[in-house]
């Protein structure tokens, strides 16, 4: 894994000296070496986490045989040595996969993205053609971004590389932190910063003397579904998740895995140790509280598959890792599991630069409660008058009126969905702030529909069922947006690699084609995904509920992060375009235990210290 960041001008060639700006910003993302080359228009810089071939020869950036093509490359390429026999008579001089997709580009120019099975964000200067040729991978894991004007055009792995310039501002995008008011986090393809930008999953841009042109190469479809039954499609799946693991242990350092003691982590775990000559080293973190803690699912795994176990029980302190949540994610965000991410990525990193884990499980396989939900949702069909009244007004003092936490957050969300459309719905299960709950803190501009991004997705998303629908809506934004960003940041901050067989896209283009009455089926989540390794799993871990990766939240602001939390909201109160009163009113209520804020108010510290950090200091 590594970092890169480049700048490209036809009117004034980038200074040299900005390449080890840039390489300062992303040390984290790359410690073990880095590298700029500057050449006319074209300036590109790196930092490498040694992966594969530890060698100098796996040096960035990195050049072809007569030193016309150069290459900076974040990810992995996970069939790279399968492709390298697709490379004519060419004499590598590494055993990297960067080399390999340097020389795929040669012999098939843009189409060499259709090879690429792995996860990744490059960016390829070619001197004869004079041009500059980014990509991001099919599902978004690895982050790219940009800023195009008619003088340069800039690209890094993070935004801090970008505004290793000067002549890049940090100034705030309005209607990129409106829409994070409602997501908790920032939709592609904005960032928050205004004229920054990311390249969207499966995007490719071409940027020459004439501008820069952005194209999709690849989507999901859930259109041409199996007719095959329970287990035949059981039995398929099982080997594509088993290659799909075996191509993510390719590794010159040693490979872990997150063992968090669900059933995604739990199924790597089990296929890992299937395919390994020795132990899997498994990493688990626990905490203080038995509501968050999952150590003992993970050790029933752990000892089924003799694997050399380390855990770790930390009580999470916010205003400990508080500064640097914020200074590697970057962007508005405010997923409050990225402390916890943050803690187990930490944790593994003492021992291990590369570590498996299961994201994308629960949108492949229904796995969330909300899918749950939105199914209860429309079995009630049409609410009466009296419900949606309740529902429209009353909706968080009723779900109040059950207690606090998770409980009354989904009552409150439920109630919420029954008074909306079919994307409605579902927008009260994702989102954090809908309608009044998110103008009550905000005199900025309003959007003409808060909900555009997910109305997009949901026009996207081309199943044959609502099922199908929501998960793919979730693969289009939830995933790549929140999860995979909390994912990435919370590990690279650490130097450490994860990766994901669930988020394989041949993978997931198999998965997608499995009806949806075998991922959740007469209320069961996971329900193919549980049969097809039922006889590796361990029977408490495959019959127990799904636990989140969370915090409490809502307790904290009522005791220990009072204080932090009034003291961040009193300064966002003040900025523009806020509402001082809204954001006070709000925090009142919570601390007064009418209604449960917790999530919104951590939404809102975020954002404040978002600001500190990166518009204050400009």
């Amino acid at each position: 894994m590594c970092g890169i960041g480049g700048k490209l001008s036809f009117t004034v060639r980038p200074d040299p000296d900005l390449g080890d700006a840039m390489t300062a910003c992303m040390d984290h993302r790359g410690p073990d070496a880095e590298g700029v080359y500057a050449d006319g228009p074209a300036l590109l810089a790196h930092t490498r986490l040694s992966i594969l071939d530890l060698s100098e020869a796996g040096h960035q950036p990195m050049a072809n045989a007569d030193g016309s093509v150069h290459i900076v490359f974040n990810g992995e390429i996970y069939n790279y040595r399968e492709l390298r026999d697709r490379v004519d008579h060419y004499p590598f001089r590494s055993e990297t996969d960067t080399e390999v997709l340097l020389h795929l580009y040669e012999e098939h120019g843009i189409d060499c993205l259709q090879y690429l099975r792995g996860m990744f964000a490059f960016a390829i200067w070619d001197e004869d053609e004079e041009r500059l040729f980014l990509a991001r991978d099919r599902l978004g894991q690895k982050p790219l971004f940009v800023r195009n004007t008619d003088e340069a055009f800039w690209f890094g792995s993070t935004i801090k590389t970008l505004l290793a310039d000067p002549e890049v501002p940090a100034a705030p995008d309005l209607s990129a932190i409106r829409e994070y008011l409602t997501y908790q986090y920032t939709p592609h393809p904005k960032t928050g910063f205004e004229g920054i930008e990311q390249l969207g999953p499966a995007e490719y841009a071409v940027v020459d003397e004439d501008g820069m042109d952005r194209e999709q190469y690849w989507s999901l479809s859930f259109a041409d579904q199996f007719d095959a039954g329970p287990h035949a499609l059981a039995a398929r799946l099982r080997e594509e998740l088993r290659e799909a693991t075996r191509l993510r242990m390719r590794s010159d350092v040693p490979v872990g895995v997150f063992l968090s003691g669900g059933i995604d982590s739990s199924i790597v775990t089990a296929l890992m140790s299937d395919l390994a000559d020795e132990p899997v080293n498994t990493y688990s973190i626990g905490f203080d509280r038995a509501a968050y803690d999952e150590l003992g699912f993970a050790r029933e795994v752990a000892s089924e598959y003799d694997t050399n176990h380390t855990e770790y029980t930390v009580q999470p302190d916010a205003m400990e890792v508080f500064p640097d949540l914020i200074e590697q994610y970057e962007m508005p965000f405010g997923d409050p599991s990225a402390l916890p991410t943050y803690y187990v990525s930490r944790a593994a990193a003492r021992d291990t630069t590369v570590a498996l884990g299961g994201d994308a499980g629960d949108e492949t396989f229904a796995g969330y409660d909300r899918y749950t939900y939105d199914w209860l949702t429309r079995r009630a069909g049409r609410f009466p008058g009296w419900l949606r009244t309740a529902a429209e007004t009353g909706g968080p003092r009723v779900a109040s009126a059950v207690g606090r936490g998770e409980l009354a957050r989904d009552m409150e969300r439920f109630l919420d969905a029954a008074a909306g459309d079919d994307i409605e719905q579902y927008a009260a299960y994702i989102c954090h702030a809908l309608g009044d709950q998110a103008e009550e803190v905000w005199n900025g501009p309003a959007p003409d529909d808060e909900l555009q991004n997910l109305r997009e997705a949901f026009a996207r998303a081309d199943g044959p069922t609502r099922m199908d629908e929501i998960t793919h809506v979730d693969i289009q934004t939830y995933l790549p947006d929140d999860l995979l960003v909390k994912v990435d940041r919370a590990s690279m901050a650490h130097s450490l690699e994860v990766r994901s067989p669930f988020l394989d896209h041949q993978f997931m283009e198999f998965a997608a084609r499995i009806p949806a009455e075998y991922k959740w089926r007469r209320g069961k989540k996971k329900w193919l995904l549980k049969r097809a390794f039922e006889d590796l799993l361990p029977d408490p871990v495959l019959t127990r509920e799904k636990q989140g990766f969370g915090v409490p939240i809502d307790e904290w602001f009522r005791g220990d992060l009072r204080a932090f939390g009034r003291e961040k909201l009193n300064r966002l109160g003040a900025r523009e375009p806020f509402d001082a009163a809204g954001v006070t009113g709000m925090f009142t209520e919570h601390l007064d235990g009418e209604v449960d804020h917790g999530y919104r108010i951590w939404d809102l510290v975020m954002l404040e210290g978002w600001y500190e950090r990166f518009i204050d200091d400009e």
